[in-house]
């Protein structure tokens, strides 16, 4: 899952933003969805928007949340966060979409292995589970792009609190379900 919606995703801010009003709803809307699953295992990316994202399931679950740094967004360990929004007020979305991973200073092939490594652990220690992990933009991108065989860390807009599944036993046997499922959503989180 992406997380909800952040305080500051218009602007250019502090880091690791708490989710927003609107945020802590998609949070519980998608947390409520989910609770009517067989989930197995909650995991998070250490960021506070994920970990309050995930927080609601886990409290209705009973589950303790899994905490792995390696599915955190490109910020993670940051003193600022930029989101999607924030680079496109300020004019940069082209510069964005050349390098977005350059953008915020860094390699774009570490990070896709620390992110696809982090998926992985996960996988690896969840055979034949069911797991919800509440992450980010960038590490669906990377995920799905990997389960297609695609190129790019752009290929897909995950929209915040939005679910995306995956079957399979290990990293390179991943089938793609479904992508950016927002169903969930009541009227006043779908505007």
């Amino acid at each position: 899952m992406r997380h909800g919606l952040p305080e500051n995703a218009h602007t250019r801010d502090a880091a690791d933003p708490p989710l927003s009003q609107a945020g802590r709803l998609q949070a519980a809307q998608t947390c409520e969805r989910l609770s009517r699953e067989p989930i197995d295992a909650i995991y998070d990316s250490t960021l506070r928007r994920a970990v309050e994202s995930g927080e609601p399931l886990a409290t209705k679950l009973g589950l303790t949340i899994t905490r792995i740094a390696e599915v955190g967004e490109v910020d993670n360990g940051e003193d600022l966060y930029i989101s999607p929004e924030a680079i496109k007020a300020a004019g940069d979305w082209d510069v964005f979409l050349r390098d977005p991973i350059g953008y915020y200073g860094h390699d774009e092939t570490e990070f896709r292995e620390r992110v696809l490594s982090g998926f992985s652990t996960i996988i690896g220690a969840n055979a034949g589970k069911r797991v919800a992990i509440f992450t980010h933009g960038f590490p669906i991108n990377i995920l799905l792009s990997h389960a297609l065989g695609l190129t790019g860390l752009a290929n897909f807009v995950p929209r915040n609190g939005s679910i995306t599944r995956f079957m399979g036993k290990s990293l390179d046997a991943l089938q793609v379900l479904s992508v950016n499922e927002t169903s969930h959503f009541s009227k006043e989180v779908v505007r």
